[in-house]
């Protein structure tokens, strides 16, 4: 472009420049022209906004209008009726004059009386008029509608006509508009077509992807035929009614169609509901229309004829799943878009890699892929399999920033975990609903810390967070959190802390709870007495047996509960984790060991221990270590001395207690037994 405008500036001779549909809004105008005072710029363009003739001396800036003579014979030519003249027919002209005189809103009008032909063209004028009156909220009468601008009158005039389109014409509209404005092709449909009857995504679709499908289908199916095979005809039948009401415009060479850009921006403003749900629609729709499983000319020529419509649909939505991003990074570099195609690779490596893990076949795929794309620029790229940091988040802001198409797209574990919990799961995210306040943090352990704040109704509330950095990337606190959260939502018990919702909490998934005044109930055993508490369950240790207001005691961290449901799909372990001075023997000494009632039993009993002594098991015993050596060597616990200042039945407690530590898992009492145990001694 720069040579071009060079070469223009040192010939000096009357040339004619056309830049036809020049209507992006960061576009320079100035940028445009070359730096001479001899030849001749044309600039056609949508927007409503000109240099003003101090910045430009000699330029001429007007908007295109038919005289009256010949809007009345575009308007005879749309309606198909001999139209009296403008001088025997008032509502006629002012008509005409309210559309300003300019052709694609003559057009659009000239629809509008042809739609109600069976009246006079002097009531068919003044019900258009009033319909428009409607529309431009801001006017109110006649001297104010001959004002109105431009953009404002297309806007109000699409309206009408979008109006009166079919329920599938009208849909099938709202997704376009998020496409390239041009080269839309049926190629992309019949494409699109024949993947939705094959295509499977790699993780289970969340409720908004199953809602994407489902629309899709309803677009897609009328161009099928009784045999579901793709209809061309069908196709150019409902293509045509777009056309007719000028929402098209005539196909160009190869049948692409396109959209009248004005037309393009009214409809997308002003009659799109669900802006980035129907975003989601057109980005399926390309992603269904690429073949991955294709190397051939004709499939490399069709990426590289949409890669217009998916820079579109990734400038626009807000988030792609892991199936689309991987398609449209060959887009990219079928069409040498090397630096996005990276961007958009990087994502789906990083992604697949928290997700399936790094040794699945289809994220090694994915990092070779990678690697092409490195080799293509002839660089090479970090090291995708380092678990040290994410390498997406390594790229300097300067790097990012040089790829605008992709970069406010990410895929995110986390957005996509988030999504997972609320549209499948239907847990609340509260993370709008949470306070303004400054958060303070109560209490932490060797995992996570849980901090104290209040939501916007004033609700007081804890969040856990897992601590990142505890030796694990950031992605495996994400994925722990998940764990715990997709265990802690399934209770629903009085004596089970309430799972309120999750949250992103200084950019960490986190969980909400109700906040417990009274604390653990180690503390509340030492303020009011152990034989105020009346317990019926317990869990790993007494940190994580919270008291409410009322005394009742609610059971909290359940990072390491176990869950069998099938609407889980984040697996969780069976194996290791716990606080070795509660876990039972089994736990820490045998490698094929799970974690089990019986397990619970002996952290049971040593909770209980916890409680009535104010201290943790093998308290006089000051390193983990020691305590596991010591549990290797069969020495349990002793009797405390405290044990006999809390109870008067302290010998009939301690026996509950060396019942739930026995070695043997299958000799330590249920949850039950344990129960009816205190109960006859209470």
């Amino acid at each position: 472009m720069e040579d071009s405008l060079r070469w223009l500036s040192t010939n000096k001779t009357n040339w004619l420049v056309i830049f036809d549909g020049a209507n992006t809004p960061e576009l320079e105008f100035r940028s445009l022209l070359p730096s001479c005072g001899h030849g001749n710029v044309i600039i056609t363009t949508q927007r409503s906004t000109f240099p003003s003739s101090s910045e430009w001396p000699r330029s001429e800036s007007r908007l295109a209008r038919m005289n009256q003579e010949d809007a009345l014979d575009l308007l005879a030519k749309i309606t198909g009726r001999a139209l009296p003249l403008t001088s025997s027919s008032p509502e006629l002209l002012h008509l005409i004059e309210i559309v300003q005189h300019v052709p694609l809103s003559l057009t659009l009008a000239g629809l509008y009386l042809k739609k109600h032909s069976t009246i006079s063209i002097d009531e068919s004028c003044g019900l258009y008029r009033e319909d428009i009156r409607k529309r431009l909220t801001r006017q109110t009468t006649q001297s104010q509608l001959q004002r109105t601008s431009f953009q404002e009158l297309v806007r109000a005039t699409c309206t009408i006509n979008f109006l009166g389109l079919n329920h599938h014409a009208s849909n099938l509209l709202q997704v376009l508009v998020f496409l390239h404005h041009r080269g839309i092709s049926e190629e992309i449909f019949q494409r699109a077509a024949e993947g939705l009857s094959t295509y499977s995504s790699i993780l289970p679709p969340t409720e908004t992807e199953t809602r994407v499908r489902s629309f899709l289908k309803t677009l897609i199916v009328p161009f099928l035929d009784d045999e579901n095979d793709w209809n061309s005809t069908k196709f150019a039948y409902q293509m045509a009614e777009l056309l007719d009401s000028s929402f098209l415009e005539l196909p160009q060479p190869g049948g692409l169609y396109s959209i009248p850009p004005c037309v393009h921006s009214s409809i997308a403003e002003t009659q799109v509901q669900d802006t980035q749900f129907l975003c989601r629609v057109a980005t399926h729709l390309l992603a269904l229309a690429v073949d991955s499983t294709r190397e051939d000319d004709e499939e490399l020529g069709f990426r590289r004829q949409i890669s217009a419509h998916v820079n579109s649909v990734l400038i626009q939505g807000e988030n792609i799943s892991l199936d689309e991003a991987a398609r449209f990074v060959l887009v990219y570099v079928a069409n040498g878009q090397l630096e996005e195609a990276e961007t958009l690779q990087l994502e789906v490596v990083e992604f697949r890699k928290r997700m399936l893990g790094e040794g699945h076949h289809l994220t090694l795929d994915s990092q070779e892929q990678l690697d092409t794309i490195y080799n293509l620029q002839g660089k090479v790229g970090p090291d995708a399999h380092s678990n040290d940091e994410d390498s997406l988040t390594s790229l300097s802001h300067s790097q990012l920033s040089r790829r605008p198409r992709v970069v406010h797209n990410r895929i995110s574990a986390l957005n996509d975990i988030v999504k997972h919990f609320t549209l499948v799961a239907r847990l609340r995210d509260l993370t709008h609903e949470l306070g303004p306040c400054l958060v303070t943090r109560t209490s932490w352990g060797g995992l996570g810390d849980v901090y104290r704040t209040v939501m916007r109704d004033g609700t007081e509330i804890a969040v856990k967070t897992l601590r990142p950095g505890w030796s694990k990337p950031d992605n495996k606190i994400t994925k722990y959190t998940a764990r715990e959260i997709a265990a802690w939502s399934k209770l629903d018990h009085p004596n089970i802390l309430e799972f309120l919702g999750l949250a992103v909490f200084q950019n960490q998934l986190v969980m909400i709870s109700p906040w417990m005044h009274c604390g653990d109930v180690v503390e509340y055993a030492k303020r009011r007495g152990a034989n105020r508490c009346s317990l019926v369950h317990g869990d790993i240790k007494g940190a994580n047996a919270l008291v409410s207001e009322d005394g009742i005691v609610k059971l909290t961290d359940f990072g390491l509960t176990i869950v069998q449901d099938p609407d889980v799909y984040i697996s969780i372990t069976e194996k290791g984790g716990g606080t070795e001075r509660w876990m039972a023997p089994e736990l820490l000494l045998e490698d094929t060991a799970v974690r089990s009632e019986k397990a619970d039993a002996y952290a049971l009993g040593m909770t209980f221990l916890e409680i009535f002594t104010g201290l943790p098991p093998f308290s006089s015993v000051r390193r983990n270590c020691a305590v596991v050596a010591m549990i290797t060597r069969g020495e349990k616990v002793k009797y405390p001395e405290e044990l006999s200042l809390y109870t008067r039945h302290s010998d009939r407690v301690w026996d509950i207690l060396q019942q739930c530590w026995q070695w043997k898992p299958s000799d330590r009492p249920t949850a039950e037994q344990i129960k009816e145990g205190f109960y006859e001694i209470m």
